[in-house]
């Protein structure tokens, strides 16, 4: 049962463990400004206490008010249990967008502490969201809170780098709160997709590289089989920052081969050698192809049918070489 009232002002009192920790004061002055004119058109939800009465939900709209210096405001007076009073106050900021990850987290956390619900499909049915969903909500607060992980950070993010190993995840969250990477759930995907194929060592250079624009996530999809260090990802690096495209590919095909293999090649050794030189073989045959293509034999004025069929033939053959040769040296591309 509500009970709908206007009571004065300095009878309510913000309640200890408010959903939201942090308010945003300009938003509250504005706020205040449109008070003071219209005053409180949404009743601020409360129940009794031996001293006044706490507030449930809208300590925003109460504090605006206290800056407009109101005197009365009108409240919506329910009976609940502190279980309730909780459900209220988060339900009414659950789905505000302004509200912060964490802040959601923590209210979540604390209805769920309170081991009223049978289940977390029994909180999600109060939360109106999925019992796994909520299961991922408090997962994201326990790695929030035990590795420091940014206050910026959503839960949403939290969940998705939330397979990776601890340094990992943090060097991504904290990438994006100074802006080296973005906050998009796809690319954040894809990226983690490829970290978790690629030994732990060698995830956090990597994401460092993917902040700084040294390596795309199309290079970091190519990364696994062939970064396996630290130093690995350094010479990758520096190979795609000093070779041209197509060099760079083969090196990278090749010491995948070479590691499927079984085989061990050492990564500064393949850079600085036989990779790059059969590559400069491989650009030099290609343009060779390109300048027979160029011949014909009814450019050939004067000759007879008999040498200009020889001529196309040898043609064809050598043609027919180059791109034998080509497709060798191209298994390594």
């Amino acid at each position: 049962m509500v009970e709908y009232k206007v009571v004065p002002l300095d009878q309510l009192h913000s309640r200890e463990s408010q959903v939201r920790q942090e308010f945003d004061q300009e938003f509250i002055e504005e706020l205040a400004h449109s008070v003071k004119r219209e005053g409180v058109l949404v009743p601020i939800i409360v129940r009794t206490v031996r001293k006044g009465y706490e507030i449930v939900a809208g300590e925003q709209r109460w504090r605006a008010a206290k800056i407009a210096k109101l005197k009365e405001v009108p409240v919506a007076i329910m009976e609940a249990d502190d279980r309730r009073v909780l459900e209220v106050a988060l339900l009414e900021n659950v789905k505000r967008k302004d509200l912060h990850g964490w802040e959601r987290e923590d209210a979540i956390a604390a209805l769920w502490e309170t081991k009223a619900y049978g289940s977390l499909s029994d909180l999600g049915k109060v939360l109106d969201v999925q019992g796994d969903h909520v299961k991922e909500i408090l997962r994201a607060r326990e790695l929030r809170r035990a590795e420091h992980l940014p206050k910026g950070s959503s839960t949403r993010m939290i969940t998705t780098v939330a397979p990776l190993d601890r340094a990992s995840r943090k060097a991504i969250l904290e990438a994006q709160e100074q802006g080296d990477i973005e906050k998009d759930v796809h690319n954040v995907t894809k990226l983690v997709s490829s970290l978790r194929k690629i030994p732990e060592g060698a995830r956090p250079r990597i994401v460092e590289a993917v902040a700084k624009k040294q390596l795309d996530l199309d290079d970091v999809d190519s990364m696994p089989g062939v970064a396996e260090t630290e130093d690995d990802v350094e010479q990758l690096v520096e190979a795609k920052r000093t070779l041209p495209e197509r060099e760079y590919h083969s090196v990278v095909s090749y010491v995948k081969q070479e590691r499927a293999g079984g085989r061990k090649p050492v990564l500064k050794t393949i850079i600085s050698g036989d990779v790059t030189i059969w590559n400069t073989y491989l650009n030099t045959l290609e343009a060779a192809r390109d300048e027979i293509l160029l011949l014909s034999p009814s450019k050939c004025r004067g000759w007879d049918v008999e040498h200009r069929v020889r001529l196309q033939k040898a043609l064809n053959q050598i043609d027919r070489h180059v791109e034998e040769m080509l497709i060798e040296l191209g298994k390594g591309t």
